[in-house]
């Protein structure tokens, strides 16, 4: 199998990076490249050889393109991404931006899910070859105010009862989720003390029981992102292979 040339990761904000994935990243000796959209970044890779573009979390919303400018620029990168069949994996915010390029409407939820929830499986996600192993009503880690239509030829994979849509598949090779797989719990210790007046707001979060359930969630998180992420890595890479093999048939 061909060696996977560099992940493009699209970061919006410094507090929100790539967390467990990156063990991931040097366990299948994969390369990445972190553009700090925040720090006015842009990519100056090579895009024929990228093999995958990953689209992080952020407190912004898809709408907010005129206090970040980047977004505008990213929602064209994402639809050209998807014209083109390149994978994509959006978490969170990232997710919403792949759903706004694909057509679909992104909105603000009745209820701000910050903290575990269960999410539920559906028959796709359940069959699905990345997802398939979490069981119905895992324990995921949230944190979203906003949620979004599926786009047009998108599979539902996963929901919760606050939220139809919490992981979608386009494709082969598009994953968008709304929950995180990624996170550490130092990342969820940094969110919590960086947003203690927004959660100070919300009567129904406590902050030490959000720490506590991190305490015993988190190592089964960690086993389903990287089981996950493995994965998606080993699907792009029999995708880049099967490509290079169909354009040295064709010479």
């Amino acid at each position: 199998m061909s060696r996977i040339q560099d992940f493009l990761i699209f970061q919006h904000a410094p507090e929100e990076g790539v967390g467990s994935f990156a063990q991931v990243f040097e366990r299948e000796r994969v390369s990445y490249h972190c553009v700090r959209l925040f720090e006015g970044e842009l990519p100056d890779e090579n895009w024929d050889e990228i093999a995958a573009v990953v689209i992080l979390g952020g407190p912004m919303s898809v709408a907010e393109e005129e206090k970040y400018p980047f977004l505008k620029w990213e929602k064209t990168i994402i639809r050209t991404a998807l014209k083109q069949e390149v994978a994509l994996l959006g978490i969170c915010l990232g997710a919403q931006l792949i759903a706004a390029a694909g057509g679909a409407q992104v909105y603000h939820g009745n209820f701000k899910e910050i903290g575990w929830y269960p999410i539920s499986m559906t028959l796709e996600g359940e069959m699905d070859s990345l997802l398939g192993h979490l069981p119905d009503k895992a324990i995921v880690f949230q944190w979203h105010g906003d949620s979004f239509d599926l786009p047009k030829g998108a599979q539902r994979l996963a929901s919760s009862i606050y939220y139809d849509n919490q992981a979608f598949r386009m494709g082969r090779n598009v994953y968008g989720l709304q929950f995180h797989l990624e996170v550490t719990p130092a990342m969820i210790d940094l969110w919590i003390n960086q947003h203690s007046k927004e959660l100070a707001r919300l009567p129904y979060i406590a902050p030490d029981k959000m720490r506590a359930d991190t305490a015993t969630y988190s190592p089964t998180l960690k086993y389903y992102g990287e089981r996950f992420f493995s994965e998606f890595i080993r699907r792009v890479s029999a995708s880049k292979s099967r490509r290079e093999e169909e354009q040295e048939a064709k010479v």
